[in-house]
């Protein structure tokens, strides 16, 4: 058969393409040290290196999320430590105040320091962590507590249904009693009220077919059909003290974060739960323990020399430490769960990582000796090429 020059030179750049090729290849091979470097390189083990990336991405998310929620859990820790010493210390200071060795005057000095903790408390209860509130639920952009009015009751002629609405502002506890019988909503009733504990009073009538009523800037409105006694000078009878008190204003449920791809924890806590407060939707006092009603009452009776109600206050105030003391190991347990499950997950991580390196990664040492089996080879088909595409037929006579 005959081979024309032709024939002869496009076989020649074939050979010369199909050797630089190889040299090519290998080299962006060991560039990147890796043995997949386009799909077409290895179609199957490119799909498993895919699939790889894409699960050892999402655990990068949840051991990210795992540390966002450990970060959040461990300073609440850290203030919920804070808030049972601030609560001990309330403890002491109520014993004190319930023993009728100190005078009704030293008890409006301890009402002081026990506003002193419960400012602390409430700050403690509003904690953030850059821009996220601690205690407020999902509801993470506000603060947990916003302050507001409440009632400290020395009888039992009201209950905390009767109270549908407090509003306005106060600066001093004000005690508020009523001068005459009747019905709220159906009959005028007096009523006065005082700034200064008990000095001086205000008079003021309840219109007939109202159940609203001012008192100072603040107004008090009761539910329609409580029925009212006239107040006495030994405590009986319908009165009651209006001071501030803590609402709670944030989510009645925790800000919930994938850990795993089948658990969510929670990164945060619902305020409510452990300080108590006032529930702002129904405007009701929260069930007991509650921290911050309790301390709230405990300052009006230190204020107004009430030494059975700072005792109760006291045998309350140990349900609201064991309460926080609760909580606080609540976060403990949910830090270890946690860390144990980010743990897990980086251990997971590392595995797929192995596994996708082992598919995609190049043999180093092969590489170098079919790098070097290439441009041997292609250095010796330019020698072959250059040989052959340099004779003619002179070289034949």
């Amino acid at each position: 058969m005959r081979i024309s020059t032709a024939q002869i030179f496009s076989m020649s750049l074939n050979q010369m393409n199909s050797a630089l090729n190889d040299v090519t290849e290998l080299t962006i091979m060991n560039a990147s040290q890796k043995r997949i470097n386009a799909p077409s390189d290895d179609p199957s083990g490119m799909g498993r290196v895919v699939e790889l990336s894409g699960y050892e991405k999402s655990l990068s998310g949840y051991i990210d999320n795992c540390s966002t929620v450990l970060e959040q859990l461990s300073t609440a820790d850290q203030v919920l430590s804070t808030a049972s010493e601030t609560i001990t210390a309330a403890l002491e200071l109520a014993e004190q105040a319930s023993t009728e060795t100190y005078t009704e005057e030293e008890l409006q000095m301890m009402a002081l320091e026990m506003e002193g903790y419960l400012d602390a408390l409430y700050a403690i209860a509003n904690t953030q962590l850059g821009s996220d509130s601690l205690f407020a639920g999902d509801d993470i952009g506000d603060d947990a507590y916003a302050m507001g009015l409440g009632v400290t009751q020395t009888n039992d002629s009201f209950s905390s249904s009767d109270f549908t609405s407090l509003e306005g502002e106060i600066e001093d506890t004000v005690a508020v009693r009523f001068t005459s019988d009747g019905v709220i909503g159906t009959d005028a009733i007096g009523y006065e009220y005082s700034t200064d504990n008990g000095e001086t009073w205000t008079t003021a009538t309840l219109a007939a077919g109202d159940t609203a009523f001012a008192v100072g800037d603040a107004t008090v409105e009761l539910a329609t059909g409580t029925m009212i006694t006239a107040a006495d000078d030994d405590g009986n009878g319908s009165q009651f003290y209006l001071r501030e008190a803590c609402v709670y204003t944030g989510s009645s449920r925790a800000m919930s974060v994938a850990v795993s791809e089948s658990t969510s924890e929670d990164m945060n806590t619902v305020g409510s739960s452990i300080f108590g407060g006032v529930d702002e939707s129904t405007g009701q006092p929260y069930d007991s323990p509650n921290l911050f009603e309790t301390l709230a009452d405990c300052i009006v009776y230190m204020q107004t020399g009430n030494y059975d109600g700072v005792a109760q206050c006291l045998e309350d105030l140990g349900d609201c430490h064991e309460t926080v003391e609760t909580g606080a190991a609540n976060l403990g347990a949910r830090e270890n769960k946690i860390t144990y499950t980010q743990t897990s997950l980086s251990l997971v991580k590392e595995l797929t990582a192995n596994s996708i390196s082992s598919e995609e990664d190049a043999d180093a040492t092969q590489l170098v000796v079919e790098l070097e089996q290439a441009n041997y080879v292609y250095e010796a088909v330019l020698s072959t090429s250059s040989s052959i595409m340099s004779m003619s037929l002179l070289d034949y006579i």
